[in-house]
């Protein structure tokens, strides 16, 4: 095993290549799974008493077959999936500097209803900064499905094709873009995005719109709610493919009403990072507004992105955090 530099150094190239290789190995394993289990029957349960956030035997197992892969090879390494149990004992335990990040499925609610429109996402955090990602996704080529895959410095690949965003120097019109069904609601562009929003799509998966982005199929993405599980794998894909990150943070406006977003662009999720501090807990709590694409696009579609400022919109939404916060008291 070779040994990576934790004096603030990024790790060497060969260890990274060693982790891209067995990322590559782990996501097409694990689509081979989903593959296995995709249109036929699932036991399915449910996150909460919501029935909105289900998880079926599929991404259990690939979870499982993931963790195994990822601890026989890395044994030193930590490992956060979103199929964790939030109130295990090790959820306060400190995360090391190499953290992989698992999503088995994402877009569960796609592969449930027969929507090939899903992804096996496998991202690794160095220090909070996503240096490899490996996410399988089913394609129309010959076998169903491919991995997308990169890491730090060595190029974004399709089965070792290389992929790259698409070159623009401005959002255009007749460019797709990805956002979140809500998105129309909620948000809104400022003057100077108009005529360039682009055309929305809406496709139930964070992992699949990211590696849209790194394809250069989509122009840009903004993801609204994301946690780590969703995101690392295919950020580190879409960066690679020369992709910008810009991360923003929500300012709580007046009676939480009219908060507005600030952005940074930044090669890490999480600037803060302190070797030896970083609880599995906090980290599964993680959850940003990101947007991608490439470096002049990303940074003028958030510069102009923010939150309608409608009265009554706030009003209802406050509203129903009362009822919530009553309910849960």
């Amino acid at each position: 095993m070779i040994e990576s530099d934790n004096a603030g150094r990024a790790p060497d190239d060969k260890l990274l290549a060693e982790i891209e290789t067995k990322a590559v190995e782990l996501a097409r394993g694990g689509g081979e799974l989903l593959s296995g289990y995709f249109g036929g029957r699932l036991s399915i349960e449910y996150k909460d008493d919501n029935p909105r956030d289900p998880v079926t035997d599929a991404d259990r197992e690939t979870q499982d077959f993931l963790t195994k892969g990822i601890l026989e090879s890395f044994p030193d390494h930590d490992i956060l999936g979103e199929e964790d149990d939030e109130d295990a004992q090790d959820a306060d335990e400190v995360a090391g500097d190499f953290l992989w990040v698992l999503d088995p499925l994402d877009g569960t609610k796609n592969f449930l209803h027969g929507l090939p429109v899903y992804a096996c996402s496998v991202g690794v955090l160095y220090k909070g900064e996503p240096v490899v990602g490996a996410v399988y996704t089913p394609w129309p080529e010959e076998g169903g499905g491919v991995v997308h895959h990169a890491r730090r410095g060595g190029g974004a690949f399709t089965n070792g094709t290389p992929i790259s965003a698409v070159e623009l120097d401005s959002p255009q019109a007749n460019q797709l873009i990805t956002v979140p069904g809500m998105f129309d609601r909620l948000y809104s562009f400022d003057a100077p995005m108009r005529g360039k929003t682009g055309d929305p799509r809406v496709t139930g998966s964070i992992a699949y719109e990211l590696v849209m982005v790194a394809r250069g199929i989509t122009q840009y993405m903004y993801t609204s709610n994301p946690h780590l599980w969703d995101i690392v794998g295919g950020v580190a894909l879409a960066m690679e493919a020369g992709a910008a990150l810009m991360v923003g943070q929500r300012r709580a406006g007046p009676l939480g009403m009219f908060p507005s977003l600030d952005w940074r662009e930044s090669s890490a999720l999480i600037d803060d990072w302190r070797s030896g501090e970083a609880q599995v807990r906090e980290l599964r709590r993680w959850a940003r507004p990101l947007v991608l694409g490439r470096p002049p696009v990303a940074r003028f579609v958030s510069s102009n992105l923010g939150w309608k400022r409608s009265p009554r919109l706030w009003v209802r939404m406050w509203q129903r955090r009362r009822r919530a916060a009553r309910a849960g008291s």
